[in-house]
């Protein structure tokens, strides 16, 4: 249990949380040299946990790797939505973090266009992802967190998987794998989930 100080707790929808473990499971990841996590409303006013990285010698790390990185050691409600990486970590003049001074969280920007899906099930699971998000599209590519997604539209796109596909799926899932095409890939490695299932439950 990580032993943090008082002023450091923070409730998150209604669950407590301790913003130095978040910071030592981040750095906790060789490609971080060190982490600062804030709480910072999102475009709904709704409060969500923002991490701010200074990247190790060899280079920042991949994101889509530092997020499963932390899936392994958080619960899905600690790792931040937002993941921001700065060259340095602003400090005040007697050498603490200045959170004030950092600057907004920014989403990861996707590269190229938005990628169709190749198989009935990344298609549904690119609608649903959609849906969820309110953007009337995406792509199969496309990362749930990276699009702006919180991880209470995380849950609701767990609920949203469960009822389309009738099958039992964590919300773990999708910090493991935040776009369709990962989640597809999931769906049929670890609960051997095929096209010809949709036929089944009548999708």
């Amino acid at each position: 249990m990580f032993a943090g100080r008082i002023d450091d707790q923070v409730k998150i929808r209604g669950l407590r949380v301790e913003l130095g473990e978040i910071e030592a499971a981040l750095t906790s990841h060789p490609a971080v040299a060190q982490a600062v996590v804030t709480v910072t409303p999102d475009g709904a006013g709704v409060p969500q946990l923002a991490g701010y990285l200074r990247p190790a010698d060899a280079g920042p790390p991949d994101l889509g790797d530092l997020r499963q990185h932390l899936a392994g050691r958080l619960p899905g409600y600690m790792i931040p939505t937002y993941l921001t990486v700065l060259e340095q970590i602003p400090l005040t003049p007697n050498g603490k973090v200045d959170k004030a001074a950092l600057p907004p969280p920014q989403a990861v920007a996707q590269a190229g266009g938005q990628e169709p899906p190749r198989t009935a099930l990344e298609a549904i699971l690119t609608d649903l992802q959609a849906k969820v998000l309110g953007t009337g599209q995406a792509g199969a590519t496309d990362g749930f967190f990276d699009a702006g997604g919180n991880s209470l539209q995380a849950m609701q796109l767990i609920t949203e998987v469960r009822g389309t596909l009738a099958v039992d799926l964590d919300v773990t899932a999708v910090f493991l794998a935040p776009a369709p095409r990962q989640l597809a890939a999931l769906l049929v490695a670890e609960h051997g989930f095929a096209d010809s299932d949709l036929d089944e439950i009548g999708v």
